[in-house]
């Protein structure tokens, strides 16, 4: 149960509007004077915390789920069971503020009541309220981590630099985490580094830690365990620092890499990864180009890649890196599941070359791309390219035989509305001999940036939103505007 820890206890749940509606519910069934008639009363125990136990979830592990406090304050018997039960205390989101000394308290006395079990921990500090604790209060804070941390299996921190240096000061390394499975640890808003660049923050005997998250912070001041790290994610990172992970992370599944900024003569040796199945790489909104980026994708040969995600700029380019990913795809010999690409110059020959090499893609998603020949002069995507994608060729094959979603939006086009018709009809349109079941393809998304599509004319009329409704009705989902 994920809460989020009051200053006092009669505080209730975070959510006044969610207290209020559960309140009026409880207050429809008459209980606060009839709890002997009401059904949960009678119910057993261990399926009475069940149900607390799925309200507590109901919002997806978010702070504002029922607060095991609000919980245990319906009745006598629901407050037995509430303090009774040590797995409700297990899970603690405490968000820092001014009575941070208060909450550090009840921090204490919450986890206590969890006894041995293993704990999930989250401390956010959105005003840097670490930075004014008088030097007694942050030690005290800094000792129940430790003491806590040898049933931590998931610790997550956001907090000022200050409280990192502050935690070196304090015997890290004496800290124990046998059970730490995940760690997120991040600098907020401020430094990315600590104040004496020969620290580190040292995860290294963590026995079973195999997923790590990585905010606004140098990965050189934070020792992991690299060589068991099945996945991890870093959100503000240099192109050397993911190269670096990447060589020293041999079982990685997922690589995540959000805010990825270009560093100086930055060079890639080859990599053979053989365990990455799913790899984001999101740049930085302030970098005008993605060369070093690409050239680290390209030094990548991932055969077991299942999904790539590259988000390289908020909006169309209209000049600068080419994105190439042919390289990788051909010389990795994968067979992506997903493809999206966002914000990318693409040569549209190559990229569709790329595409004949992926027949086992089933979701494809460009956004915000521009297009350029041979010679490397903008055009829009053409007909012949959303043809390959879409439709059965005289043969009866397919380019993409199991795409099932197709969303296109953002990129400049010279292929007409009509065509789209005309290949949506080609696959959708029932004959005699169907028996009813679906096309491969479900899903077509179509939304095309207008000023810059020479040939795209669609202004749908009746008869044209009728097939589109006929083809809703059958099952499939279509958006062409």
């Amino acid at each position: 149960m994920s809460i989020e820890i009051p200053t006092h206890e009669t505080s209730g749940s975070h959510d006044p509007a969610a207290a209020s509606a559960i309140a009026e519910d409880i207050g429809s069934m008459r209980l606060a004077g009839e709890m002997a008639h009401f059904p949960l009363v009678d119910l057993p125990q261990e399926i009475l915390i069940e149900i607390l136990q799925f309200s507590g979830n109901a919002h997806g592990g978010q702070a504002n789920a029922v607060n095991p406090l609000f919980l245990a304050r319906i009745c006598r018997s629901w407050r037995a069971v509430v303090f009774g039960t040590r797995a409700f205390w297990q899970e603690v989101n405490l968000i820092l503020n001014s009575r941070c000394s208060t909450q550090i308290s009840l921090l204490e006395e919450w986890t206590s009541r969890a006894g041995g079990l293993p704990l999930s921990i989250t401390i956010v500090d959105p005003d840097d309220i670490l930075e004014t604790l008088y030097s007694k209060e942050l030690t005290c804070f800094l000792d129940l981590l430790r003491s806590l941390s040898p049933q931590t299996h998931s610790l997550s921190l956001e907090t000022p630099v200050i409280f990192y240096d502050r935690w070196c000061d304090r015997g890290f390394i004496d800290y124990s985490w046998p059970l730490l499975s995940n760690l997120v640890l991040s600098t907020d808003l401020g430094s990315p580094e600590l104040s004496d660049p020969s620290r580190q923050l040292d995860f290294l005997s963590c026995p079973i830690l195999t997923s790590a998250t990585i905010k606004s912070f140098y990965h050189s001041h934070i020792a992991l365990p690299w060589r068991s790290l099945h996945h991890l994610c870093f959100v503000g990172v240099f192109c050397s620092e993911l190269y670096d992970a990447l060589e020293s992370c041999p079982l990685l599944q997922t690589l995540k890499a959000r805010g990825i900024i270009e560093d100086d003569n930055f060079s890639a040796n080859t990599i053979d990864h053989h365990s990455l199945k799913q790899l984001t790489f999101e740049l930085d909104e302030s970098q005008g180009d993605c060369g070093q980026c690409c050239r680290l994708l390209n030094s990548l040969r991932l055969p077991e890649l299942q999904t790539l995600v590259l988000k390289l700029g908020p909006s169309m380019p209209t000049s600068g890196f080419r994105v190439d990913i042919y390289p990788c795809i051909s010389q990795s010999g994968c067979q992506l599941s997903e493809l999206t690409i966002e914000g990318a110059a693409l040569k549209e020959k190559v990229f569709m070359d790329c595409l004949r090499l992926l027949p086992t893609l089933d979701t494809l998603q460009l956004s915000k791309n521009t297009w350029l020949n041979a010679q490397g002069e903008f055009i829009g995507l053409g007909p012949t390219s959303l043809s390959l994608m879409m439709a059965v060729g005289h043969d009866g094959l397919l380019m993409l035989p199991n795409l099932k979603a197709l969303s296109l939006m953002g990129s400049s086009v010279v292929f007409s509305g009509k065509l789209v018709l005309e290949l949506l009809g080609s696959r959708w349109d029932k004959v005699e001999e169907d028996d009813g079941a679906l096309a491969t393809l479900q899903s077509v998304t179509l939304i095309p940036e207008r000023e810059n599509s020479s040939l795209w004319v669609w202004g749908a009329n009746k008869d044209e939103q009728a097939i589109f409704e006929t083809w809703r009705r059958q099952g499939y989902s279509v958006k062409v505007e």
